[in-house]
């Protein structure tokens, strides 16, 4: 199947980037980890669901999914980061009501809302924390992005959508090597119309290859 061949695309090009990164350069703090969970509304935004129900319904707890995200990230240099994120989790990719107007909707007693997803982002950083703005060192580090993204869906037919990720976040420093990560990101959906905006918090952790260096 295309979709299938599309996605072993993506999980070729995601390691490759990370073997590659990480052997590239072993005697700086130039990587990091993130671990993260994510909530995402997927209604709130999206004009047929606002129609059809209270269109103060807004970030209700009925309208919510989750995901897990690790993601990998590369230093370029003080006012710029890379980074490859992958998610899994629950997406609404269909409307929660019927519209006749819409051939990929069905009757809601015949569908579930949380479909399974598998996503690869990749992001471009914009870090305040740049010795223009901020010190480097600064304990709390604020920054913007922007990215493409491909999501692969169980359920919908298709089977695959392309979002464009941006938003900010705030990294806020516990120790050398680790710090607490808040990150609010809009999603523009190019491909099922679902566009959605969630919020996510867990840990940046830099990966420190000096140590096993310095003992030797």
């Amino acid at each position: 199947m295309p979709y299938t061949k599309t996605l072993k695309i993506f999980l070729f090009f995601y390691f490759s980037v990370f073997y590659l990164q990480v052997v590239a350069q072993t005697f700086k703090n130039r990587n990091g980890i993130t671990y993260k969970f994510v909530i995402t509304d997927y209604n709130t935004l999206d004009p047929v669901f606002q129609n059809a129900n209270d269109p103060d319904r807004i970030i209700h707890p009925d309208e919510i999914n989750y995901a897990g995200e690790i993601g990998f990230f590369r230093y370029i240099n003080k006012s710029l980061s890379l980074g490859a994120p992958v998610r899994v989790g629950s997406i609404d990719s269909h409307h929660s009501i019927y519209d006749d107007n819409d051939p990929l909707c069905q009757p809601c007693e015949q569908r579930k809302r949380n479909e399974l997803f598998f996503g690869i982002d990749i992001v471009a950083i914009y870090k305040f924390n740049n010795d223009y703005l901020l010190k480097e060192n600064f304990m709390v580090a604020p920054y913007i992005f922007f990215g493409s993204s491909g999501i692969y869906l169980t359920q919908r037919e298709g089977n695959f959508d392309f979002q464009l990720p941006m938003g900010l976040g705030l990294n806020i420093k516990l120790t050398e090597y680790m710090y607490l990560q808040a990150q609010f990101e809009y999603r523009k959906s190019l491909l099922i119309q679902k566009d959605n905006f969630g919020i996510s918090g867990g840990i940046f952790w830099l990966l420190n290859f000096n140590k096993s260096t310095n003992n030797e």
